[in-house]
């Protein structure tokens, strides 16, 4: 079984907002505190990293954080706030009058984006050794800078507790860098530092949850969405298959439109996100599911792997979204290979991509037997109802 590389056990959707952001977008001062509702701030890097208290029972305060009520006894530490915050947005008018409108920002699904918990927030628990990780797969790829400063930024008991992780992993994992081998080996150590293999799958979720073929060739490559011309787009699916006891397809839907777009990443690269929306109503109304194709930008022709770990290249995810353009939760995810034909991120109709794949295995994030069965909780994402 192909397991999950621990590197790659946070999958993260940090999409851009340029038309509809969040508050966690804005800049912020370093050692800044706040609260929104019952959701704690505090400013890493000039970054808002957050965690929402109600999922421990408890409530904010603005200085020290997540508290019991009428206590302060709470954590502020980051559990990797891996949720999407992007913007897949309105399709707009995708019918004969050329313009798709808004369709929202959808960024870069690869992107890990949350650079973590860089040290401890008052009389609270963050920089234990959970944080230490969660602050680690915000780091780019062999990025030892700014994994050291992750460490570095551990609580004395949040280093001791990673360095007896280290041992244990560095003395029985050494060939099977895994999730996995983690806990099987190491189960006390692993617990403290938050790795979990997912466990058992969700049975109320098929397996394999569908298949899904890829056929798209794009000859413009985006560069901002919030006003797509009809010459930007394709107005057809690049993803069709079959999803839960459904389709890909959206019910009722009277096409598609897809795009193409290039996005910028300092931390873990550029890339190509390309999208596909369904929709009704002549263009005016989007529906769901919505399908991400996630690709780096400077991928070469050829056959490359699709699905979570560090060796794969390509994402696919097939999400709903909300009234508000958001993704709210997450159908499946492709495992398999697809064959890129042509790829050149130019700005404009000088770009485009290319690509095929066929059989590419789709399943829940509650029930994917490849990386161990649940790990909605490791990605930090939120599974669809079963369809």
């Amino acid at each position: 079984m192909k397991k999950l590389l621990l590197a790659m056990v946070l999958v993260t959707l940090a999409l851009f907002a340029a038309s509809c952001g969040s508050e966690d977008s804005e800049s912020c001062t370093d050692g800044e505190k706040k609260c929104s509702g019952e959701v704690f701030m505090w400013c890493v890097d000039s970054v808002w990293v957050d965690k929402n208290c109600e999922d421990d029972g408890k409530v904010c305060d603005d200085s020290k954080g997540c508290i019991a009520e009428g206590g302060d006894t709470g954590d502020t530490g980051d559990t990797g706030n891996t949720g999407n915050t992007g913007d897949t947005g309105n399709t707009g008018n995708t019918g004969d009058s050329g313009n798709t409108g808004d369709s929202g920002n959808s960024g870069n699904t690869g992107d890990s984006g949350n650079t973590g918990d860089s040290g401890n927030t008052g009389d609270t628990a963050a920089g234990d050794c959970e944080d230490i990780f969660v602050c680690m797969n915000g780091c780019g790829e062999n990025d030892d800078a700014c994994l050291q400063a992750c460490y570095d930024a551990g609580t004395a008991a949040g280093k001791s507790e990673y360095d007896a992780w280290a041992t244990c992993f560095q003395a029985n994992c050494s060939s099977d860098t895994t999730a996995q081998c983690s806990v099987d080996n190491c189960p006390t150590e692993s617990a403290k530092c938050g790795i979990s293999a997912g466990g058992t799958g969700d049975p109320a979720y098929k397996t394999p949850y569908g298949s899904a073929n890829l056929n798209g060739n794009f000859t413009y490559i985006l560069t901002n969405e919030t006003q797509l011309e009809q010459s930007m787009v394709v107005m057809d699916y690049f993803a069709t298959g079959t999803l839960g006891n459904g389709t890909i397809a959206a019910t009722g839907a009277e096409g598609a439109y897809s795009y193409a777009m290039y996005y910028e990443d300092a931390t873990n690269g550029n890339g190509f996100q390309i999208v596909q929306t369904p929709y009704t109503g002549g263009g005016q109304t989007a529906l769901n599911p919505v399908a991400f194709f996630i690709v780096p930008s400077d991928v070469a022709p050829g056959s490359i792997g699709v699905g979570l770990t560090t060796d794969d290249v390509g994402q696919l995810f097939v999400v709903d979204t909300g009234s508000d353009g958001k993704i709210t939760c997450f159908h499946a995810i492709g495992v398999g290979t697809v064959t890129i034909n042509s790829a050149n991120p130019a700005a404009g109709a000088a770009g485009n991509i290319s690509f095929t794949g066929t059989a590419i295995e789709l399943n829940s994030p509650r029930n994917i037997p490849i990386y161990g069965g649940n790990i909605e909780a490791d990605l930090g994402v939120t599974a669809c109802a079963p369809r």
